[in-house]
């Protein structure tokens, strides 16, 4: 028990120092604001992206509704030219693809299957751009905050002939520098998220596009004029 008490009695000041501890944001910031304003740009940029990829790759903007039904009635009539003026009037990703698969269905099934999943392919590309720039972020911010913590080290450690005040200044300085790493960090780890939530979602809504585009094109070659 008394060897207890001694240690809390020790270590007291020091649980004590550490709660009274506080960041001035203000004097980080201002450690490196140039890097700390790139490592902002790329967090709100990832943000940006994700939520402009997320609500422009939702099924019913890949394809419409309406446009499914009426290609839908313009195929099992096997009226091809209607369905064909659908699609260039509105070229969204399903129309792309049932316009690829009218103009190839002549050459067979298989050829129909490939030629829409290769015109898929390309016009998904754009996003799949945009899941590629989220891994740059996750790939440039740990390296921008490496970049500030060494440069901090580097201007701290420039000058050898210090005083005893200087060289505590000097320890401060370099807790501060640190930070630019763990913010590069926090970034990274943010747009690796983001990176990972799009590719589930494009994945799944432009598997669902792929398969409802192919489901109405095949009727192009199976179903009897009505």
């Amino acid at each position: 028990m008394r060897t207890f008490l001694t240690t809390l009695f020790i270590t007291a000041p020091f649980f004590l120092s550490a709660e009274e501890t506080t960041i001035d944001l203000k004097q980080v910031f201002s450690s490196a604001p140039i890097i700390y304003s790139l490592l902002f740009f790329l967090s709100f940029s990832a943000v940006m992206i994700y939520i402009y990829t997320y609500f422009s790759s939702r099924p019913k903007q890949l394809m419409p509704l309406e446009d499914r039904e009426i290609l839908g009635k313009a195929i099992l009539n096997r009226n091809h030219s209607l369905a064909l003026e659908i699609c260039e009037n509105k070229p969204t990703i399903f129309n792309q693809m049932i316009a690829a698969g009218l103009r190839s269905h002549s050459f067979g099934h298989q050829a129909l299957v490939e030629t829409m999943k290769d015109v898929g392919k390309r016009q998904t590309s754009s996003l799949w751009q945009k899941v590629s720039l989220l891994n740059d972020i996750a790939i440039v911010a740990p390296m921008l905050g490496l970049l500030g913590t060494v440069s901090g080290m580097f201007y701290a450690f420039y000058d050898l002939n210090r005083s005893l005040e200087s060289i505590s200044a000097l320890f401060d300085g370099l807790g501060i520098s640190v930070g630019t790493t763990l913010a590069g960090l926090i970034v990274a780890i943010l747009a690796m998220i983001l990176c990972t939530l799009l590719k589930y979602r494009l994945t799944k809504s432009l598997t669902e596009v792929e398969n409802e585009a192919l489901s109405h094109a095949v009727r192009f070659l199976h179903e009897p004029s009505a």
